[in-house]
């Protein structure tokens, strides 16, 4: 009777082993590897970041870093463009698996994100119309109505509401008039296309975004100007939903990516390639 029992009590440890990893499920990298696709959300009106080329393609860094990182992961990649108040808001749904949208791992944005190592930085930039001639410092933008993607880092900036690990965040010693908030970059910037103070007298964006705005033309005109040195730098970092059960390895395996892509020199080549410049941190 004994032995019987003590083999009973073997077989329900075992039973209650393997319902207890059921009950867990699969990791998020297990269950990537078992779709073999990863979903990337990004967005479709970032350029350089990302936008769409003249074939209706995404094209750009944050395109070519997610190509890579599921090349390297050995799936495919798809991708997805839902708007940006959806991906820092978490609770994603498992609709899409990470963002590679060149995303700022803030204090506030920890509380319903993972985030990687950044893979990049980015200065922030002011710009106002090319035909303006009374705004020639930064404290000259001192209530002025101002441009911003809503629920960003520089939207932050303005508010003095900015806390980034590691940075230090130095404000300006003037406050913005009106701060009009935008879906994308991409919006004010044709705002302040249109005219100097038509409707903005100025934007603030990242400085890569700005001077591709200018180079390009918008495809129809941006004339834009920058104005002062970068406020601050910003380290940039995949992101993933927190609410996402079993997701630390699929953290831990992305930074051994972005780790490896740093140091053979492809997020150098990829950088120079879109922004003309390094803006890789050292790991």
């Amino acid at each position: 009777m004994k032995k019987m029992f003590q083999i009973w009590a073997m077989i329900s440890v075992v039973f209650l082993f393997f319902a207890g990893n059921a009950i867990a499920g699969k990791s998020a990298l297990e269950e990537i590897y078992a779709a073999k696709t990863i979903v990337v959300s990004t967005d479709a009106n970032y350029a350089p970041q990302s936008f769409l080329n003249d074939k209706g393609e995404l094209e750009g860094f944050d395109v070519s870093v997610a190509k890579e990182v599921a090349k390297r992961l050995d799936v495919k990649v798809k991708f997805i463009t839902p708007d940006w108040d959806l991906i820092t808001a978490g609770k994603w749904g498992k609709r899409w698996d990470i963002s590679i949208g060149s995303m700022t791992p803030t204090k506030e944005r920890k509380n319903a994100l993972l985030f990687t190592l950044p893979y990049y930085s980015s200065p922030a930039q002011f710009a106002i119309h090319k035909d303006n001639t009374d705004i020639k410092t930064l404290a000259d933008l001192a209530g002025k109505r101002i441009g911003i993607a809503g629920e960003t880092t520089n939207e932050r900036y303005l508010q003095k509401d900015l806390s980034i690990e590691d940075v230090k965040i130095v404000y300006q010693d003037w406050k913005p008039g009106k701060l009009q908030t935008y879906p994308t970059d991409a919006n004010h910037i044709e705002d302040l296309s249109l005219g100097d103070g038509l409707r903005l007298d100025a934007i603030f964006s990242s400085k890569q975004t700005i001077a591709e705005a200018i180079r390009s033309g918008c495809g129809k005109g941006c004339p834009m100007k920058m104005i002062g040195e970068p406020p601050y730098y910003e380290p940039l970092s995949f992101a993933l939903d927190k609410s996402r059960a079993n997701s630390q390895t699929l953290v831990d395996k992305l930074n051994e990516v972005i780790k490896s892509m740093n140091e053979d020199g492809t997020l150098v080549k990829l950088s120079e390639k879109f922004y003309g410049t390094n803006l890789i941190p050292k790991l």
